[in-house]
């Protein structure tokens, strides 16, 4: 087991195999339990949909749970996003974790992504911040230089000895429909393994007449009709908009985009030129269905809308696709590569629908394509390390790191230096876009971002050779997108690297200025743990400036907070070695030292 719970006391289970809706009510409900109800079907016909009245019961069910009771739905992406609406009256929701899961689990489809996880909602009855163990997953190491997968470079100091703190993405483990879920009930029972809990109960359901129900397909068919409208709309040039994305789409031609992306304002209360992004949900959402709509109306027939945001809000917009469009593949990417605190918000969902059957992505087409598109579509093996003289030895020991992709992207992540930033808060990676050009048109087709920002989006489309249809409402961002438009019209890189320092910023903290460090930050955490070790706790800053051999002017200075000063005193550090291969390594230094006094 690859993980490590702190204070952890395992909690017991009982299991119940569920025949008919009614037995649901036997299962105890005045104790405050972690309730695990697994809805993953291999015998299910396909077509099928959970019924409403299987919905309503769960729900009436956990609305009688005890006040500090647990839920956790195991289950399909589909399943999780028809399950969730319903139990959100009763419960609060937490956590949307995707789990690995073995291939095995689903039906293999001919030009469509495999399927390689599945999905496990958080849920509890009390509306507090979610109370559980403070648990570790154990570092995994590359197995061409042997050192930790990620490189921690000079904050080894920061970081704990067993492993970094749990995210919501669990790649470390993997469920496999041919055995029983143990493992995922053994990281359950040690996550919620403190008081009030006693018990998991792990609820299976084989009332398969009850549970589902078949529906009509009302998504939209290609028709031949719309293939001479495709025809007719090939002379589409690329073009960027500043204005409103609803005014904008408007006044594009039906069945004319061959790809439709969006990453919307999240209504998280960012600062966005001239966006409200603090609308009431149900305004908000009134308002992302909308330009859905003209997404749906402006794609091809055959291929792909894709909208980028949390799962949670992910789940409202599957609400409303599904209604029209069918659904092909739910991405979950993991953009954060650094987990730091308690079960930390680590992926964001790309959701994927169909307008009517989906083409073959081309991505995924037999024939070989270029090479360079195709290195977009072979992500790295998640044990490999990105250290450059690693990746050297691996080109030339004609080491195969490469594997197949899936609807699990572990190996993109955020922009994290400020050198390959402009003035926008949120831009995604470049990377990010290659691929999904890459999988979901030819070269020469068009794609259109709703929310083209900066211009992430059609710049990554013109390296392609892709058409594109860039909306941006701000003047700002759109003034930004049309120089960096010039720039590769120039031959300049529009992602290299700036020295300037951009304004905007993705965070309510402080940017620190740049400055000239007389003592490193990492001695200045060494000694703020020294000083913690001779005290028994963690230092006040008037216990610093008492104790410290260096001005407590540096520990104000360099530090956004006092946390981050104490940041190497609240846990062990680490090292980047296994720990057989790293005690004799510390061993001989020390043998070493001996010798030459």
């Amino acid at each position: 087991m690859a993980h490590w719970s702190d204070k952890s006391i395992r909690l017991d289970r009982k299991k119940f195999t569920i025949l008919q809706l009614s037995e649901l009510e036997h299962i105890e409900l005045d104790s405050p339990n972690v309730y695990l109800f697994q809805l993953l079907f291999p015998k299910r016909q396909e077509g099928s949909k959970l019924s409403k009245e299987f919905l309503c019961s769960l729900s009436e069910y956990c609305s009688k749970l005890n006040e500090q009771a647990v839920v956790c739905i195991l289950t399909t992406l589909p399943d999780a996003a028809t399950i969730l609406p319903y139990l959100e009256g009763a419960l609060k929701f937490h956590l949307w974790i995707a789990v690995k899961a073995n291939p095995e689990t689903y039906s293999y489809e001919e030009g469509a992504i495999p399927r390689t996880h599945i999905a496990l909602l958080v849920l509890t009855r009390y509306r507090k911040a979610l109370h559980h163990t403070k648990t570790r997953i154990k570092y995994t190491y590359c197995p061409a230089c042997n050192k930790t997968t990620k490189d921690y470079g000079g904050k080894k100091h920061t970081y704990h000895e067993y492993g970094t703190l749990m995210s919501d993405v669990w790649r470390d483990i993997e469920y496999n429909p041919n055995q029983n879920v143990s493992i995922i009930i053994d990281r359950l029972c040690d996550l919620f393994g403190l008081e009030p809990h006693k018990c998991l109960y792990s609820i299976e359901f084989h009332c398969y007449s009850t549970l589902f129900k078949l529906e009509d397909d009302q998504t939209l068919e290609v028709h031949s009709s719309n293939q001479q409208i495709i025809h007719e709309e090939e002379h589409l040039s690329s073009h960027l908009f500043n204005e409103d994305c609803l005014e904008a789409l408007s006044r594009l031609p039906e069945n004319s985009i061959d790809f439709c992306f969006a990453d919307p304002p999240y209504n998280l209360k960012k600062q966005y030129d001239r966006w409200n992004d603090a609308l009431e949900s149900i305004q908000y959402f009134e308002w992302c269905d909308r330009w859905l709509a003209e997404l749906y109306r402006v794609l091809k027939p055959g291929h792909t809308l894709a909208v980028l945001n949390i799962p949670h809000w992910a789940v409202r917009h599957y609400q409303y696709l599904a209604s029209k469009m069918q659904f092909q593949t739910w991405i979950v990417w993991e953009a954060l590569s650094f987990p730091v605190r308690m079960i930390m918000p680590a992926h964001y969902t790309i959701l994927c629908f169909s307008k009517g059957k989906p083409r073959c992505l081309p991505g995924l087409a037999t024939q070989q394509g270029e090479l360079l598109e195709e290195s977009y579509l072979n992500p790295l093996d998640e044990l490999y390390c990105l250290r450059a003289s690693c990746i050297t030895k691996r080109f030339k020991g004609n080491i195969n790191d490469r594997k197949q992709l899936s609807d699990l992207w572990h190996d993109i992540h955020r922009l994290k230096h400020n050198s390959h930033r402009v003035d926008h808060p949120c831009q995604l990676p470049p990377m990010l876009m290659r691929r999904l050009f890459a999988l979901f048109t030819k070269p020469g087709e068009i794609v259109l971002d709703c929310f083209n920002g900066a211009g992430t989006s059609t710049l990554v489309a013109h390296q392609m050779q892709r058409r594109f249809v860039g909306v941006e409402i701000s003047n700002q961002y759109h003034e930004i997108a049309l120089k960096r438009h010039q720039q590769l019209e120039e031959g300049i890189d529009p992602f290299a690297k700036d020295n300037k320092t951009p304004k905007s910023k993705n965070s309510r903290v402080e940017r620190l200025p740049k400055k000239k460090y007389h003592v490193s930050k990492k001695a200045l955490q060494l000694e703020v743990k020294r000083i913690t070790s001779s005290l028994g706790h963690l230092p006040t800053r008037d216990e610093v400036k008492q104790l410290s051999q260096f001005p407590i002017e540096y520990f104000d200075e360099y530090f956004i907070s006092w946390g981050e000063v104490c940041a190497a005193a609240r846990t062990t550090g680490m090292s980047e070695l296994p720990e057989e291969i790293a005690q004799p390594i510390e061993q001989m230094s020390l043998f070493s030292e001996e010798v030459k006094h």
